[in-house]
């Protein structure tokens, strides 16, 4: 099939990629100049594992894929319009600015466009949108009828970042919804790869919700873990020992039960707050939701009192950061405990040097819209530690197993996974009895 996905960012990159893995030809459709010349090379503008390989294939020796700046031109080149622009979070509020704008230009591409066209909502949009946001503009804006003249649907996207190529080629499921047969069809031949038991068929709304339900049970359970980590260290407990051994239950598992100093990314935060306020406005709060929030904005402060607790003060101190993306394997440093520590550390007036493998460059530009330009930014791990005296380790990348036994001052990691804290004096955990 032919398939154009609009906006170029994770979401975009990565499905588009996806999409044309699997043989469909595949436009992707950006304002921004740099972004379609360097995708036109084979070179994403963004790092997830997998994803140069893949495009240096599908761009330049398949070439099934292609960006451009045309929005008119690749809705009337295709079959399929995904809409993969960013909804960010605005006040609490979703934001859909970059979502009407693109359904007004696929709906005046769909104006003089004859043939049978499904746009698709892949942007995470809190219930409704889709009906009575993007369904309207494109109706408004194309002279057509929905379910008539052209499609809708909404297809969520489950991407993890950091393995989020892995999981667009090999989805846990696929959730399609939509108002008529003919869009419910069209799209399943755009999936004709998967098996039929990945699908889950619902109205549009439903297929909203069901994103939001997703991910604000994982952030919870994210938050369930870090409240049950703070208990263990007040109690001397291992909280690696409790947390494992009720992962092990079958009705609990053990993805996302996992301590730290907080949870961070594009998604989590941004969704939970947008679902938080479409409760409230609905007259149907999240009490859960809204405490996890309220636990996940301080949960970083553990960490900084770990390091306290073991050294004092640590005002003026020369520290070192190591990990400033949110997660390993990727370098998204959106809401990243790392960048909230470091902003409580400049308050501090510590010398700070940081390193990440990946995220130096986006955590620059976020700090410096907080006019934070005090950090020093290393070009290795071992640079980063050199007259430090102290050492923070927020994000678990795993090569910092291999400068941990190389640090002497304390040090004081945010995931107890990352190394067990007993074999080194000066290594400190969250979630691990106090020596």
């Amino acid at each position: 099939m032919k398939i154009s996905f609009v906006g170029s960012g994770y979401v975009g990159q990565v499905n588009a990629a996806g999409a044309a893995h699997y043989g469909h030809e595949v436009i992707l459709v950006d304002i921004d100049p740099k972004k379609v010349d360097s995708l036109n090379k084979g070179i994403p503008t963004i790092f997830e594992k997998g994803l140069e390989g893949l495009l240096q294939e599908l761009v330049l020796k398949k070439k099934t894929l292609r960006a451009t700046l045309d929005l008119q031109q690749a809705v009337h080149a295709t079959d399929i319009s995904l809409i993969c622009v960013g909804t960010p979070d605005k006040g609490g509020m979703i934001d859909l600015s970059y979502i009407q704008q693109v359904a007004k230009g696929i709906g005046e591409a769909l104006k003089t466009k004859e043939n049978y066209h499904v746009v698709v909502v892949k942007s995470t949009v809190v219930p409704g949108t889709s009906l009575n946001t993007v369904n309207v503009l494109l109706e408004q804006y194309s002279g057509k009828k929905a379910g008539i003249d052209f499609g809708l649907c909404m297809n969520p996207e489950f991407l993890r970042e950091g393995v989020a190529v892995e999981d667009s080629i090999h989805p846990d499921s696929i959730v399609l919804g939509t108002q008529d047969e003919k869009t419910k069809k069209i799209m399943r031949e755009m999936y004709a790869w998967a098996e039929e038991s990945k699908f889950t068929y619902v109205g549009i709304t439903a297929a909203e919700a069901i994103k939001y339900a997703k991910n604000s049970f994982l952030a919870t359970k994210i938050t369930f873990a870090n409240e049950w980590a703070n208990f263990c260290d007040a109690a001397g407990i291992d909280a690696k020992e409790v947390l494992e051994a009720i992962g092990a239950d079958r009705r609990i598992s053990p993805m996302f039960l996992r301590n730290g100093p907080g949870y961070g990314g594009s998604c989590f935060p941004k969704d939970v707050n947008a679902i938080v306020h479409a409760g409230q406005v609905r007259h149907s709060p999240f009490r859960i939701l809204e405490e996890v929030v309220a636990v996940n904005h301080t949960q970083y402060l553990h960490l900084i009192d770990l390091a306290q607790e073991k050294m004092g003060s640590i005002a003026r101190r020369k520290v070192g950061i190591l990990g400033l993306s949110f997660k390993p394997e990727t370098d998204d440093t959106r809401e990243s405990p790392a960048l909230r520590i470091i902003s409580y550390l400049v308050s501090q007036g510590c010398e700070i040097k940081a390193y990440c493998p990946q995220g130096m460059e986006m955590a620059k530009e976020m700090l410096e819209e907080r006019r934070i330009t005090e950090v020093n930014y290393m070009n290795s791990a071992e640079e980063c530690i050199k007259d430090a005296e102290l050492v923070l380790i927020p994000t678990d990348w795993a090569e910092f197993k291999e400068i941990i036994p190389k640090i002497t001052v304390p040090t004081f990691i945010g995931h107890r996974s990352l190394v067990n804290p007993d074999d080194y004096a000066h290594v400190y955990a969250l979630g691990y009895p106090k020596r």
